[in-house]
């Protein structure tokens, strides 16, 4: 009598279920400046920081031509690391991170977390960053974008928070003696209340 026959079981597979992205809502502000200058922006979570930093600066109309940081609760900073630089390089403060290796979810995890975005270190344009919420993506949305905001940034290289308040109080008087020189440095004219949501949003979107 022929023995009994095993079938091998039969293996089933799952399809795994493709996880979506989540989007940071960023509330960032421009510090030591009333009325305030902000931007909301919409960005994945697991965008790198260096590609933060592009979107902040486009956000903002800033040039791109200064040296910048990310620095975290803990005071730990993360920035642009040359070739060759170790990532424990040091600007003075904390040692410097890469910041292409880690993202905007890394350094402000959830809701109400708060990191800085530091600009120019001889004007410290420092930026307050806000975690409103953390989201699923809507549908048919594309990201990186700037959603609402407020107020034009300052132009670079006006001085820090005291050279732009000299910069407009001579823009607004007429009479001043460097109103027309500095009328011509900024290209004719500036309105610090100025915001174009389109324009900002498609800089922001073009960010790659």
């Amino acid at each position: 009598m022929a023995g009994k026959v095993t079938r091998p079981p039969v293996m089933t597979t799952r399809k795994k279920t493709a996880v979506k992205p989540s989007i940071h809502v960023l509330h960032v502000e421009l510090m030591e400046i009333a009325p305030a200058i902000w931007r909301e922006l919409h960005v994945r979570s697991d965008t790198p920081l260096s590609k933060v930093h592009a979107i902040l600066q486009a956000a903002f109309g800033w040039t791109n031509s200064h040296m910048h940081v990310f620095e975290d609760i803990s005071r730990q900073q993360y920035g642009h690391l040359a070739k060759g630089d170790a990532e424990d390089f040091s600007l003075g403060g904390s040692p410097l991170l890469d910041e292409s290796k880690y993202t905007v979810a890394d350094i402000g995890p959830r809701a109400r977390s708060v990191f800085g975005y530091i600009y120019d270190f001889g004007d410290d344009w420092v930026h307050r960053v806000r975690v409103k919420k953390v989201q699923p993506p809507e549908s048919r949305k594309r990201y990186p974008s700037c959603a609402a905001g407020a107020r034009a940034a300052p132009p670079d290289d006006c001085g820090g928070t005291p050279g732009y308040e000299d910069l407009l109080e001579a823009l607004q008087d007429p009479e001043h003696e460097e109103h027309e020189e500095l009328l011509e440095w900024v290209g004719g004219s500036f309105d610090p209340e100025a915001f174009d949501l389109k324009a900002t949003d498609k800089a922001v979107r073009a960010i790659k």
